[in-house]
């Protein structure tokens, strides 16, 4: 965002609008990524016998493992955040909305 100014961002209601809807494609792609490591890991017959001696499907079964933890952690925090910018942006669009209907009822009394 921009500028930061006081406890929060000063930006538009579309700027932030915007900015919600890239954090929800992103989310998307993590929540994908999260559902398809729960697919079949690896088996040990695709290592090979060298593979095997080796024990490279082990090895290879802990790191998926602990990728599948960080992709659940991210889809964690990234469902936070999506929340927490579609909360902002409704009272954002609020706060501009009440701001220009009330310049507009002032400009009707003024006039009339």
């Amino acid at each position: 965002m921009a500028g930061q100014a006081g406890p929060g961002f000063e930006e538009s209601p579309e700027a932030i609008d915007e900015h919600a809807k890239q954090i929800e494609a992103t989310f998307d792609v993590l929540k994908e990524a999260a559902a398809l490591s729960n697919d079949q890991p690896i088996g040990s017959e695709a290592f090979g016998v060298i593979g095997q001696l080796c024990f490279l499907d082990r090895w290879c079964g802990n790191v998926a493992g602990q990728a599948r933890e960080t992709l659940e952690s991210a889809v964690q925090g990234a469902e936070y955040h999506v929340q927490a910018v579609q909360a902002w942006a409704k009272a954002r669009r609020v706060d501009e909305e009440s701001a220009s209907a009330l310049v507009k009822r002032a400009s009707e009394v003024r006039g009339g």
